[in-house]
Parts: structure tokens; sequence; C-alpha cells
């Protein structure tokens, strides 16, 4: 599907705008993680990005799985990269980070109107070695 392979190029261009250039001008990307982050704009989104970018300089993400339905596209994903900068709740120790996760786009056109990402963030904290017991996956 091209919006998917737009969201994969820009994500893995490291392209903070051509992210948020997705979205509607209004559009929301709201994170269902342990931070429960909500964009609303495109400005919003490209603050995050840039933000994911700066602790992940390395940054990159594939996908598992692509599902079309009515109105939009779900995306099941794997992220990896090295943990080079600190994040909100989120120290940087220079830490391999493997991530699997999800995404729900709602379409209008060819722009996302609204994303919900869905991802164990609790396992980068593990990563960190924040969460003692936890280990990181490795694949």
């Amino acid at each position: 599907m091209e919006f998917v392979d737009r969201v994969l190029a820009a994500w893995n261009a490291h392209d903070p705008k051509a992210v948020a250039d997705l979205y509607m001008e209004d559009g929301v990307r709201e994170e269902f993680f342990i931070t429960r982050a909500r964009c609303e704009g495109r400005a919003a989104v490209q603050e995050q990005v840039v933000m994911y970018l700066t602790a992940m300089p390395d940054l990159h993400l594939e996908t598992r799985h692509v599902a079309q339905f009515a109105g939009g596209v779900t995306i099941e994903w794997t992220l990896t990269g090295t943990h080079k900068g600190d994040a909100e709740g989120w120290p940087a120790k220079g830490e391999p980070v493997l991530l699997h996760g999800s995404t729900s786009f709602d379409l209008a056109g060819d722009h996302a109107r609204e994303e919900r990402v869905y991802g164990d963030f609790a396992i980068l904290l593990a990563g960190a070695g924040l969460i003692p017991g936890v280990e990181a996956p490795t694949s």
C-alpha cells in the first residue's frame, strides 16, 4: 500500500517533516505506552518525531504485517536502533533497542486523520535497566 510505503520511507529517512506531512493539518497521533503521548497537528507530530530521532539516531522501522480496512490500515512493525540520546522518562545508556508494536491509521484520502500506536514500552525501560528482572527482547 502506498501510504505504508510513505510511512516507512519518511521514518527511515529520518525526516520529521516528511512524517508530519503524512497527517492532515489537524491530524492526531496517540501513543498508548507508559508515557501516553497525544500529538494534535503536524507541528506536534514533527516535534515528537524529532525527540525519537534524537534518542535513537539510527532508528529503523520495518513492517511485519499490514492489514487494510475500510478507511484505514494497521501495521505491525519492528523498530530497531541504539538509544544514544535522553528522552523523557527514558535516560540514554547506549543500549540497543528492539521494539515490536502496531499502529492503526484512520485515513482521509492519502493523509492520516488519526494514528493510534501500541507497543511494549516497558520492554524498552527494561532494556535500559530501569525495570529489574525483565529482559529486553533480542529478536
